[in-house]
């Protein structure tokens, strides 16, 4: 190979590397604000109620998505391994450091349960406990399913040196306006 085409394969993949770490716009609907050790924080306005994300990421095909918005709080569990009929109802367990609860859980589609904040049936305290929770440095959480799924280890213990990033998305849902976060580049313009 030539020293132009590796010199060439080292600047694209440089490329790649730096822009996976930058924050997301697409389409003006998803800004993701920050991320630390397989969890991000990202602002969401898709044309409904904006709201927060805190996603995990287990780069294994599972994921976890809390949405917080000043009206609701869900949770989403997703594998992609799954084929889930839409609307199936079951349990899962959630056990941290000192208790375990049963929490109904609900096909939210194909590949992903809605926990504990049921349509109709909401529990947005107990969701945002968790993130609250979390945020603070709690352990972390085991899931246990019903069926044949391996039990989740989610690490919420990682959140927590994100606090002030989630704290900063929570306000700009309350301001409505974008809240300036620091970062290495900034422009006074």
């Amino acid at each position: 190979m030539r020293p132009f085409a590796v010199l060439s394969a080292r600047v694209v993949l440089a490329a790649a590397l730096f822009s996976a770490g930058a924050p997301l716009v697409a389409n003006g609907t998803e800004e993701w604000i920050g991320s630390s050790r397989q969890w991000s924080i990202g602002y969401v306005h898709n044309g409904g109620e904006p709201y927060c994300a805190l996603v995990w990421d287990s780069m294994t095909g599972r994921t976890v998505e809390f949405h917080e918005s000043l009206k609701d709080a869900s949770w989403l569990i997703k594998n992609d391994a799954w084929s889930l009929p839409d609307h199936l109802a079951t349990k899962v367990s959630v056990t941290g450091k000192s208790n375990s609860m049963e929490v109904p859980a609900i096909g939210a589609d194909s590949k992903s349960l809605r926990v504990w904040s049921l349509p109709g049936n909401s529990n947005a305290g107990g969701v945002q406990g968790i993130i609250r929770a979390a945020l603070r440095g709690m352990a972390d959480i085991n899931v246990a399913f019903q069926g044949n799924e391996p039990d989740w280890v989610i690490p919420t213990s990682r959140i927590y040196p994100m606090h002030a990033t989630y704290a900063a998305c929570i306000e700009r849902l309350s301001n409505k306006k974008p809240v300036k976060i620091e970062s290495a580049t900034t422009n006074p313009f």
